[in-house]
């Protein structure tokens, strides 16, 4: 019988840590030993990871004592590991029943070496399949500087992958959870240390260089989630890991590294991360603007829901029914009598926070109405405060 290791290592936070590993205890049917990388964990959080431990004799524990990236942390990982296969898996990851046996039975079934599951986005219970929908495949194009490689979409639409097909894939895609042989890493060579925001792009291509067969297992499913905004205790390494200039030398770095015609990444997604990390000082920006004994509208209110961020106020959300979010108004007309109807029960300014500016833009008369009579009294790159007092 084939023996595994599975790596544990953090991604951007460690709040979700011991749940991700209790629900690996709880749902993994075959044998495993464990490795688990500490890297500086805030205190609170590796208490919580230890009590998971203790008392379980499969499992290997790496300190140290400053903040390790992705990359560095899984290449500790392999450096330990001397099981036939090793599964590396970040710790906001949850899993779900048979993942782990589901992985190795299409690693040794197709003849794969490795095996990658059904990412879904969202906590148990979610649907939405979590892929990156620009790395499907690679193809060599001649070019104006010779022969490069381009990276293609995946084919077909990703949300209807609901456990009915294995197939062989071409790129490994996200690096939430991979299984590889053990044997994967005589032939390719550690994770390069030196990127940070582009490390499923890297990897995918050094397994496709290397021509290692991967695999690809929608009846293994995980679940991809992380809170809305880190504890404030994760702030320095979130930050850390979402490092918006070490991102842009990273597209660069990609495309000559592998030759592509194009990066098919950009630096939206470090921009998101940047500005949810910042949620926090934004709170307390509110704060001085806005009494606890005030409410307030929260444009798009959904998106925030169960976030620690807005558990201090008063909030109103825009659409409001029954104190619940409506959805976004039919035009601008709705938009002002909706907003109206808040204002006179007493709303003492609305609030959009920046995933709301397009509204600004697509509700043109509805911002000329809060611009000619009402203060804006905060904008900056991440929020836009109107007070309505």
């Amino acid at each position: 019988m084939s023996t595994v290791t599975i790596g544990f290592s953090p991604r951007e936070q460690f709040s979700l840590a011991a749940e991700s590993l209790q629900r690996i205890f709880d749902y993994t049917s075959i044998p495993f030993n464990l490795i688990v990388v500490d890297c500086n964990t805030p205190k609170v959080y590796w208490q919580q990871i230890e009590q998971v431990l203790k008392g379980r004799s499969n499992v290997k524990v790496i300190h140290t004592d400053r903040y390790l990236m992705p990359n560095q942390a899984k290449n500790l990982v392999i450096q330990s590991a001397k099981d036939d296969f090793l599964c590396l898996i970040e710790n906001d990851v949850i899993v779900e029943e048979g993942w782990l046996s589901q992985l190795i039975a299409a690693c040794e079934e197709q003849a794969a070496d490795v095996a990658i599951p059904r990412i879904i986005e969202g906590p148990v219970g979610a649907t939405k399949v979590h892929w990156d929908p620009s790395l499907g495949e690679v193809r060599s194009v001649q070019t104006t500087n010779g022969a490069k490689w381009e990276i293609l979409p995946p084919k077909g639409d990703l949300q209807l992958d609901r456990g009915s097909h294995r197939r062989m894939i071409e790129l490994s895609g996200e690096a939430h959870c991979q299984l590889y042989r053990r044997s994967v890493f005589d032939k390719v060579a550690p994770f390069d240390e030196e990127l940070i925001y582009l490390d499923w792009i890297d990897s995918s291509l050094a397994l496709y260089n290397a021509k290692i067969p991967v695999v690809f297992e929608p009846k293994s499913v995980v679940h991809f989630w992380h809170p809305y905004s880190p504890h404030l205790d994760e702030l320095d390494y979130f930050f850390k890991r979402w490092d918006l200039k070490q991102a842009a030398k990273e597209l660069d770095r990609i495309q000559k590294k592998w030759n592509l015609v194009k990066m098919t990444a950009d630096l939206d997604f470090v921009v998101e991360r940047n500005r949810i990390g910042q949620l926090h000082a934004i709170k307390e920006e509110l704060k001085a603007l806005i009494s606890p004994q005030e409410s307030f509208i929260l444009v798009d209110e959904d998106i925030l829901n169960g976030s620690e961020i807005i558990e201090d106020f008063r909030t109103i959300p825009f659409t409001e029914h029954n104190g619940q979010y409506w959805g976004q108004p039919a035009d601008d007309e709705t938009a002002i009598r909706e907003f109206e109807r808040l204002h006179q029960a007493g709303a003492s300014a609305i609030v959009f926070l920046w995933h709301t500016f397009w509204w600004l833009d697509y509700y043109v008369g509805f911002y000329d109405y809060l611009r000619q009579k009402f203060s804006c009294v905060l904008r900056n790159d991440c929020v836009i405060a109107f007070d309505l007092r």
